[in-house]
């Protein structure tokens, strides 16, 4: 089980709509809480959530998967021979390439050589690399044969901003990490 990334001690809905996370220990500024959107939130709580279908432990040194010294820390598990729907293993030095087809099956659970109509094998014809014959194809299928325009960079969030805090909300920094409601 893993633990949260914030406690719900630590956080608190202010009436203006942000949320403040107090934090355990000061910044070296002296800063004792920060506060935030709540989209600014989970944008930065979404940035430590793993990626799918990866370890979130990792290993390094001796016990690494690619160690050449593993194999004398624990026996190897008995080699069975594979059951159906599994896989055979490969041979000691073979390649370690696998088509594809076959990647993609594993990646998406997807077979890509199955014929969507009848559920028959297909077989790849032809790559088209030349940029005039893909722009053609593109344009036969109906698809844009043009790269799109990047959009433009976006400014700093507004709670980052004093400037912009200041337009949106009135408020100002007083010095000490902390946001006060300026008074006309």
């Amino acid at each position: 089980m893993l633990r949260t990334r914030i406690a719900e001690e630590h956080l608190e809905q202010r009436g203006d709509g942000l949320i403040r996370i107090t934090l355990k220990k000061a910044y070296a500024d002296g800063t004792i809480a920060v506060d935030m959107d709540p989209l600014s939130l989970l944008c930065r709580l979404a940035t430590s959530v793993p990626p799918p279908r990866r370890h979130t432990i990792r290993y390094a040194g001796v016990l690494a998967p690619g160690s050449p010294w593993r194999s004398r820390l624990a026996p190897m598990a008995p080699s069975e021979t594979p059951t159906d729907g599994q896989r055979p293993r490969r041979p000691e030095g073979a390649p370690s390439y696998r088509p594809w087809a076959e990647l993609l099956a594993r990646t998406f659970a997807v077979d890509v050589l199955a014929c969507p109509k009848c559920q028959g094998g297909m077989r790849l014809l032809a790559m088209v690399e030349d940029p005039a014959n893909v722009a053609r194809f593109l344009a036969a299928v109906g698809e844009a044969t043009e790269v799109p325009r990047p959009s433009p960079g976006r400014g700093p969030p507004y709670w980052k901003s004093r400037v912009l805090r200041r337009q949106a909300l009135g408020d100002e920094d007083d010095g000490q990490g902390r946001w006060v409601q300026q008074t006309a």
